[in-house]
């Protein structure tokens, strides 16, 4: 049994009239610069998560699986990304003795809040760019003075349902266009679904990271696979359209 040809039979990239091109090579651009914005985004929030620069393995880890041998407040402020905040000599050691000798209320407003309202409340309050994590009363602080076990599974479910459905539209765009180059429909059908796959593998380890620290390898590798995914839909439909000269018949 045939198959009909359907109406996209036969379409090629270099084919589209001009203002298509042009349509689709300003898309494939701006996705190019939305992603690397993102990667600095993606840099500037995990890279001072262990305290050190450059972001590696042991930042993942500490913003996911936590830092089980220590209080959230304790983790983000000695060694975190919060120590940078509290320049003043004896300012981080004021809040690091009061955690650790058992966090008491009697102490807190005498001890601990002056310090968080000189260094911290300014971004940590309501309307603010850490708005969901308030350090403006005892009770708000104590949030803080538990075990650190990393991300909260509401955060990562605020996290995963937009992330999963933006970037799963923008590679259902991106294999539209990936579609009508001139490569065998084998080779696109695999290039179209890995990133798709790698999606959920990296969400569902980000989750598990949380159990399984040792999974984000797993999440890295899965952001690589993605990058290069994007990487190849963007620079190959770009090549065709403009650079590539079609065979004669």
């Amino acid at each position: 049994m045939t198959t009909s040809p359907t109406p996209f039979s036969g379409i090629r990239l270099r084919d589209l009239s001009l203002p298509l091109k042009l349509l689709v090579t300003v898309f494939l651009i701006v996705l190019g610069i939305g992603y690397l914005i993102s990667m600095a985004n993606l840099y500037l929030t995990y890279s001072l998560t262990d305290g050190e620069p450059g972001l590696t393995a042991a930042d993942l880890k500490r913003a996911f699986y936590g830092d089980r041998n220590n209080t959230r407040l304790a983790a983000k402020i000695d060694g975190g990304s919060m120590e940078q905040f509290l320049p003043v000599p004896g300012e981080k050691e004021i809040i690091l003795s009061w955690v650790q000798d058992g966090a008491h209320e009697d102490q807190f407003d005498a001890k601990v809040m002056p310090v968080l309202m000189r260094n911290c409340v300014r971004c940590h309050s309501a309307g603010r760019v850490s708005s969901f994590r308030p350090l403006t009363s005892y009770e708000e602080v104590m949030t803080v003075t538990k075990v650190d076990r990393g991300e909260p599974p509401a955060l990562w479910a605020r996290v995963a349902h937009t992330h999963v459905l933006s970037i799963g539209i923008i590679f259902f765009c991106l294999g539209m266009i990936f579609s009508f180059t001139s490569y065998k429909d084998s080779v696109k059908a695999v290039i179209v679904l890995i990133p798709f796959l790698a999606l959920l593998v990296d969400f569902g380890c980000r989750f598990l990271a949380k159990y399984l620290p040792a999974l984000v390898y797993l999440m890295m590798m899965t952001g690589a696979v993605l990058g290069l995914s994007l990487a190849l839909m963007i620079l190959i439909p770009l090549y065709e359209m403009w650079l590539k000269t079609p065979k004669p018949q």
